[in-house]
């Protein structure tokens, strides 16, 4: 590949006197080029001032030097602990971390993940399952490696290194309830092209269902992860008949806001709702009570799928997929379901 401006590969092959594949064996330090070949193009490639572009490094390098990774937002710290780890371990390399946001649309991350590779991105992160087929066509066929966090579902080319998000549903539905709770909500993150979000919305209902609580009477409201979201979304629940008893939320920012809305209406938390959130992020112990939530491997993932991204092609078959753990965090925004006379 050669640089849009200045001189080109086939410039230094018609200096040198020789084909353009000559001239990239050379600078690929193939050793079985001819001397005095060799020794014509270095120096034709000098008068030109010829310099490769950042894809033709990166394909000439046999080890990894710029890794991309493309996650949803930077608005909170929803992702931040994932990155963190993923940069911490590829810096022990000196590997470059190209970071980009997509807003969770699926259709800017095609466009981001095409100009990472452009830029000579050899391994590209990517949160979730859900991305357009065009995405990941495009990575295979540029033979660029990709890792998906979050989920644990890989494709036959890709990785997965995270965890199973309908399985997180089933563990915050179980927990609410062995409390004996048997009205309860959901307020979750927007699930459209955000398998994350519908997975603990599926896992979370069927869980329910499992216990033999209709699915259809669970009300469950979605919205973007803000604070002013939980806050308006737990209005809504808390307005319907009969009120829920237990709410989980899709993330601390969303529980977070639900028990806000609770302390402006004078709704006791938990005496008469419990709230439960998702991530285990800093905010879930700055309200009153703490937020009782599921902990996400976040370090972990990042550590481990730069540990993917390094490991050689024959290393990787045994690393393509990893199901991490989730951990139920217990605080005081949850409790026991309170008896009632109509129960």
């Amino acid at each position: 590949m050669d640089d849009d401006a200045g001189a080109k590969l086939i410039d230094v092959a018609r200096l040198a006197d020789c084909s353009p594949a000559t001239v990239s064996r050379v600078l690929n330090g193939n050793p079985t080029v001819n001397k005095t070949v060799r020794e014509r193009v270095l120096r034709a490639a000098a008068d030109l001032r010829y310099v490769p572009n950042g894809s033709a490094r990166a394909l000439r390098s046999t080890r990894t030097r710029l890794v991309g990774a493309i996650i949803p937002t930077l608005d909170h710290a929803i992702y931040a602990t994932m990155v963190d780890g993923l940069q911490a371990r590829l810096a022990e390399k000196e590997v470059s971390l190209i970071l980009n946001t997509s807003t969770y649309d699926i259709d800017l991350e095609y466009d981001q993940a095409r100009l990472l590779v452009e830029r000579g991105a050899e391994s590209i992160v990517l949160v979730g399952a859900r991305h357009r087929p065009q995405t990941l066509a495009m990575l295979e066929q540029k033979r660029v490696a990709y890792v998906f966090t979050y989920t644990s579902t890989p494709t036959e080319t890709g990785a997965a290194i995270g965890f199973s998000n309908e399985e997180a549903g089933r563990t915050a539905a179980r927990y609410l309830l062995d409390l004996g709770h048997t009205r309860l909500g959901m307020i979750a993150g927007i699930t459209q092209d955000n398998d994350r979000a519908k997975g603990r919305v599926d896992g979370f209902l069927l869980e329910l269902e499992k216990a033999g609580i209709d699915p259809a009477s669970v009300p469950v409201a979605e919205g973007a992860y803000r604070i002013e979201n939980g806050r308006a979304l737990m209005k809504t629940l808390m307005a319907g008949s009969p009120r829920p008893t237990a709410i989980f939320c899709g993330s601390d920012i969303l529980a977070a806001g639900a028990v806000k809305y609770c302390h402006e209406a004078g709704i006791p938390v938990p005496g008469e709702i419990s709230v439960m959130g998702f991530d285990n992020l800093e905010i879930a112990e700055l309200t009153t009570p703490e937020l009782t939530t599921l902990e996400v491997p976040a370090r972990d993932m990042g550590r481990l799928a730069a540990d993917y991204i390094l490991a050689s092609a024959t290393q990787r078959r045994h690393m393509r997929q990893r199901d991490l753990s989730i951990r139920l965090i217990v605080r005081g925004s949850t409790g026991p379901a309170r008896k009632t006379l109509t129960e």
